[in-house]
């Protein structure tokens, strides 16, 4: 028996135009049809081995599809659950267009809501503009006061890119704080896998494994003075779950995602996570004509698994490997492709996790010593 984790792109539409996205499409054919979400959740739930699922639905911007559209996802999920099975939903929204409705239906169905919020004014809505360009942070924080109103307290996803390592990571904490944000996950900006160089402002930018090293270490030391409520930042947790001998939760530092992990497409193709764009190397197959079973079986998913396989072995004599598991496959791909600092023998985490264990949160028992 194993998990499933779902990243559905039930849409590629989008109402922003985040300048550093590479993700949304326009047009016909980018919305998920019922056909093929009745075959994404009867193959999912279906599947013997899947002890429990999680469909996380992203975009594009998932709220411009109408409600009815997960209404119908959650009915099928209903109908073909099998007993005892677990499933759970997610959705990952830019909040602007949060109505009360949509609160109402996320809370009545213990939907989790993750949010986008890149930070302050100068470095949200630098990046974050709608069609007509525009600023988006006031419209995303309202619907953040709309999902508080009918009792949820959502997650925040903060992209990082220049004007946040501008400001600097001391900014994007106090405006955590100042807005009451309790958990929060950072994404360093990167580039399209197949991009074949970096721009600026075309959903080419990219910062690095050193920048971002740099960042969190800067994150992690104000996250460590502060004296308020607590603040859950995922990567720091991480690791520091993961310096303590205790199995952390991000797929980043688990060591193996491949199979584990899907992206499904609005028409039904079946990839690799939400990190691989359009690159083939990491299309498995197509929910609309084949089931989990023979995805697994798919020759580009083991080849890409075996180099994944060996690339975490490439890193085994790092002093760190035990807390990092070698990160995240496509950090490293980005790396090895656009970083002139890249070394195969390490993931780039080692700086932030030699800072941390000797600088251990307040209250905190120290790390214990990495052997090897």
């Amino acid at each position: 028996m194993t998990s499933v984790e779902l990243i559905v792109k039930a849409t590629r539409l989008c109402n922003l135009r985040c300048t550093y996205c590479y993700d949304w499409r326009a047009g016909e054919g980018n919305t998920m049809s019922f056909s093929t979400l009745a075959r994404l959740v009867a193959r999912t739930l279906g599947h013997p081995d899947h002890r429990s699922a999680g469909f996380d639905w992203h975009g594009g911007e998932p709220t411009v599809l109408p409600l009815a559209f997960f209404k119908k996802a959650l009915h099928l999920q209903e109908r073909f659950r099998q007993p005892g099975q677990l499933v759970r939903n997610a959705i990952q929204t830019n909040a602007t267009r949060i109505t009360s409705e949509w609160a109402r239906f996320f809370a009545d169905n213990h939907i989790d809501v993750g949010i986008s919020i890149d930070g302050p004014a100068a470095v949200h809505d630098r990046y974050r503009v709608d069609r007509a360009g525009r600023p988006t942070l006031a419209r995303t924080l309202e619907g953040l006061r709309r999902l508080r109103d009918h009792g949820i307290e959502p997650g925040v996803g903060v992209v990082v890119d220049q004007a946040a390592l501008d400001v600097g990571p001391a900014a994007l904490f106090d405006f955590l704080i100042e807005h009451d944000i309790s958990v929060a996950g950072l994404n360093f900006v990167m580039p399209d896998a197949l991009a074949d160089a970096i721009g600026h402002g075309d959903g080419r930018h990219y910062v690095d494994p050193g920048q971002s090293a740099r960042f969190l270490i800067g994150l992690y030391d104000r996250w460590r003075r502060h004296t308020g409520p607590d603040i859950h930042i995922r990567e720091l947790a991480a690791l520091v779950e993961s310096l303590h001998g205790r199995k952390p939760s991000p797929c980043t530092l688990a060591g193996r995602c491949f199979g584990i992990v899907y992206r499904i497409e609005p028409n039904g193709d079946v990839r690799h996570c939400d990190y691989f764009g359009e690159d083939p190397r990491y299309r498995w197959g197509n929910i609309n004509t084949d089931d989990f079973s023979a995805i697994r079986r798919n020759a580009g998913l083991h080849e890409r698994s075996k180099a994944h396989a060996q690339d975490r072995e490439r890193m085994r004599s790092c002093d760190e490997f035990s807390v990092c598991n070698g990160w995240c496959p496509h950090v490293r791909h980005t790396s090895r492709q656009h970083y002139a600092g890249h070394r195969e023998d390490c993931c780039g985490l080692r700086p932030l996790i030699t800072h941390i264990r000797a600088n251990p949160p307040q209250n905190a028992e120290p790390a214990p010593a990495v052997s090897g």
